[in-house]
């Protein structure tokens, strides 16, 4: 071995391809904060939870019944409100006549329009069957024919039908307006739930005392007014004191206005009042 002789030097070479993957470092502290984090409790943080954080909660009442995803031209849309069966229908009907509960509270669990379209129309055929009937006895009674009037049935139809509906969708623009959050279909029901207590009176009526029908009148118009009047009173306590209380006194002049057309028009019949039999001439 020859150690006086030097080392020979040695050149290395490295070979770096530039389309090879570089290393990349992530900073999870962003990705974190991004995508949200569970917290101690078990609920997830972070802006990615308010994206998946629950609609807040919606008092019944406030706002029409869900759609189930149904447009307004659908059948479907429109069969939700027809859910509902006889007994709902007369529980309602009890809870317009006699207030001991809260109407509002009972419907807004299942709104329907079954009741609020045929208590109106229930209401418009008792009218025209009891007044024709009292006034054909009264008739009789005085010895003259009679010769039905179905101009009273179609002025029934006008009446109550426009009160309902105008009523109805000026309460729910006024109490809208002033942010009460009121549903169309529950301003319709207040007025048209508000009609059942005119069956019995009309029944009633057909006893030929004008002050028994009087005192029927009066208490149909107590009785009615008291509902829509709470009904009302319930709706437009939502705007929180927005909505001015001078809409109740306003509603219950057009309904007092209604019953006195009621009276005069359907309930205003006596024997007395018909007129004697004209004797022929040269009797």
């Amino acid at each position: 071995m020859n150690y006086g002789r030097p080392a020979p030097d040695y050149n290395i070479v490295v070979d770096v391809d530039d389309d090879e993957p570089t290393l990349e470092f992530q900073d999870f502290a962003s990705t974190n904060a991004q995508r949200g984090r569970m917290n101690s409790s078990g609920m997830a943080t972070g802006p990615a939870a308010a994206t998946t954080a629950a609609p807040p909660y919606q008092p019944p009442g406030q706002g029409e019944a869900p759609s189930g995803g149904y447009s307004v031209w659908r059948t479907e849309y429109w069969a939700q409100y027809f859910n509902v069966d006889s007994s709902d229908v007369v529980q309602r009907s009890f809870l317009a006549v006699v207030p001991k509960d809260s109407f509002l509270d009972v419907y807004n669990t299942n709104p329907d329009l079954w009741g609020t379209f045929w208590i109106p129309t229930s209401v418009i055929f008792a009218m025209f069957v009891t007044a024709s009937l009292s006034q054909s006895i009264a008739v009789a009674l005085a010895g003259q024919k009679r010769e039905y009037d179905f101009s009273m049935l179609s002025f029934a139809v006008f009446t109550i039908y426009t009160y309902v509906l105008a009523i109805g969708t000026f309460v729910y623009l006024a109490t809208k307006y002033f942010g009460s959050q009121p549903g169309l279909m529950e301003c319709f029901s207040v007025y048209g739930y508000a009609m059942a207590v005119w069956i019995p009176i009309s029944v009633l009526c057909v006893l030929p005392f004008d002050w028994f029908r009087w005192v029927m009148v009066a208490v149909g118009f107590a009785s009615s007014g008291f509902f829509i009047m709470r009904s009302v009173n319930q709706i437009v306590s939502r705007s929180n004191g927005k909505l001015h209380k001078g809409i109740i006194p306003l509603l219950l002049v057009a309904h007092a206005l209604l019953v006195v057309v009621f009276k005069f028009r359907f309930f205003s019949y006596s024997v007395s009042s018909v007129p004697a039999p004209t004797p022929a001439p040269g009797k």
